[in-house]
């Protein structure tokens, strides 16, 4: 007897929750306030589900209560910008942003340094020697070659990724076989 009490007890408060919830997040916004309201609502179901010898509406009125004047009182507390602060906000213009895949770098405009100066400069890109940045460093093919050598590459096909940032370390990433 106590379990099908239970169970219509459970059944009774599900439905009540899910109204309950249909009333606080049916904006697209979910505010804070909302969530919590949510949870402290979940506790007073709890409470009765826990508490079988408890009158189901001795838990279920400050549920409802708490629902009521929520509702009430969410407009009042919630904050909607004001005219003076929205002439306020600065429209900034963005530029356009290019991106170049074979780089695999994005060129909005800006130097291409990071926060500790320029970025590493690719040197080798699927196994194709990038001759423009090698000239940029002032190095050539047969240099490029013996500092790969290094690494136990033979061929600079064999190479996925290859750069050198701007204190002369290399980095090298092979290609999976």
């Amino acid at each position: 007897m106590d379990l099908a009490i239970l169970l219509i007890r459970t059944l009774v408060l599900y439905f009540f929750l899910m109204l309950a919830a249909q009333l606080l997040f049916r904006r697209k916004k979910t505010s804070l306030a909302d969530l919590l309201v949510a949870f402290m609502m979940t506790q007073f179901v709890v409470l009765a589900i826990d508490k079988p010898g408890k009158p189901l509406l001795a838990l279920l009125l400050p549920t409802l209560f708490l629902l009521v004047l929520h509702l009430l009182f969410k407009p009042m507390f919630s904050r909607s910008p004001r005219e003076d602060d929205v002439k306020k906000i600065q429209r900034v213009p963005l530029k356009p942003q290019t991106a170049d895949v074979e780089m695999g770098l994005l060129n909005d405009g800006l130097p291409l340094s990071g926060p500790s100066g320029p970025l590493p400069l690719p040197l080798i890109l699927d196994g194709k020697v990038l001759d423009p940045n090698l000239e940029k460093l002032g190095k050539t093919r047969f240099w490029l070659k013996n500092e790969v050598q290094r690494y136990g590459v033979r061929r600079f096909k064999e190479v996925a990724y290859c750069s050198m940032d701007r204190y002369g370390h290399m980095f090298l990433d092979k290609k999976k076989s």
